[in-house]
């Protein structure tokens, strides 16, 4: 529908096609590439998909067009529920978490990430002492975001809790 500073306004439209509610996408979630102003992405009148993420300030419909901008990320992310049991390829170590290549992602993606505490039970002074660059591994699913275009996953989750018993 329009701009309001960095923000745009967007109306929603029903499965008939008939106008709804009107909602802005804040500038954040107007897309995952870097943009001086929205209307380098979106134009006046062009139907677009987006995500719902709840209400702003007055009530206001916030939506997320990030969270739609690759329909076949998108789609890999809903299948991704909690508690499901994924592989992957670890594709970079980092003192603050491991990137991971989950089998079945878009190419040229790299959609997973492991934060240090979900790597081991056991204490580690860096990541490299879990795992390394190339290794296979399998994980379970801890949240998949389409806003962040990220799964979450846990190497710990599968391992036997050893301070229990």
């Amino acid at each position: 529908m329009g701009f309001d500073g960095a923000d745009v306004l967007v109306q929603r439209v029903d499965a008939a096609g008939e106008g709804a509610e009107i909602g802005r996408i804040p500038r954040q979630e107007a897309s995952m590439r870097r943009m001086e102003d929205p209307s380098e992405v979106f134009e006046i009148g062009r139907e677009i998909d987006a995500e719902e993420i709840g209400r702003g300030r007055g009530g206001q419909l916030l939506f997320s067009a990030r969270a739609c901008e690759l329909p076949a990320l998108r789609s890999f992310l809903l299948a991704m529920e909690r508690g499901r049991v994924v592989t992957g390829t670890v594709s970079a170590v980092h003192n603050f978490g491991v990137f991971v290549h989950v089998d079945g992602e878009p190419d040229g993606l790299c959609t997973g990430f492991v934060r240090v505490p979900d790597l081991t039970w056991t204490r580690i002074d860096h990541p490299s002492e879990a795992v390394e660059e190339g290794q296979r591994i399998t994980a379970e699913v801890i949240v998949a975001e389409t806003r962040s275009g990220q799964v979450t996953l846990s190497l710990k989750a599968l391992q036997e809790d050893p301070f229990i018993g």
